[in-house]
């Protein structure tokens, strides 16, 4: 299998408390890693990186283990596909953005958003589990 060296990492978060500094966020300094089909096979101080098929120097960069907020927004009013179609094609968009549909679900009657959102919703949003985070809408904490 083919592997690659990224070197010239400033600063690797591994959230592994038995890398790098001790803390829970287990930052290397001067770091590098190994990928390997796809998945990271080594992780450590560049000094002591293994040799690889190719190498890449990432330029002093800090790397970041992918973050992901998965949350849904279950009952919400307004849209805003024109900000989306702006984006995808690059362009610059003042619309308001997340300010358009907050606004419109504040003003929103509540019959409406309850009828348009999905079976089971208000016990999802009571439960609150972490797993699956919901909001009763857009802007409500």
């Amino acid at each position: 299998m083919t592997t690659t060296l990224l070197t010239g990492i400033c600063e690797l978060v591994t959230i592994d408390p038995g890398l790098g500094d001790g803390t829970a966020l287990g930052v290397v300094s001067d770091a590098a890693l190994v990928v390997e089909a796809d998945h990271i096979a080594w992780v450590g101080a560049r000094s002591q990186a293994p040799a690889a098929d190719t190498v890449h120097d990432l330029g002093g960069r800090t790397v970041l283990p992918g973050f992901v907020d998965s949350h849904a927004h279950l009952v919400f009013a307004g849209e805003r596909s024109a900000e989306f179609a702006a984006r995808m094609a690059g362009t610059a968009y003042d619309g308001g953005g997340i300010a358009t549909t907050v606004a419109a679900t504040r003003d929103a009657a509540t019959t409406s958003c309850a009828r348009c959102s999905p079976p089971g919703s208000p016990r999802c949003v009571r439960r609150e589990r972490q797993r699956s985070r919901s909001r009763a809408g857009t802007g409500s904490p």
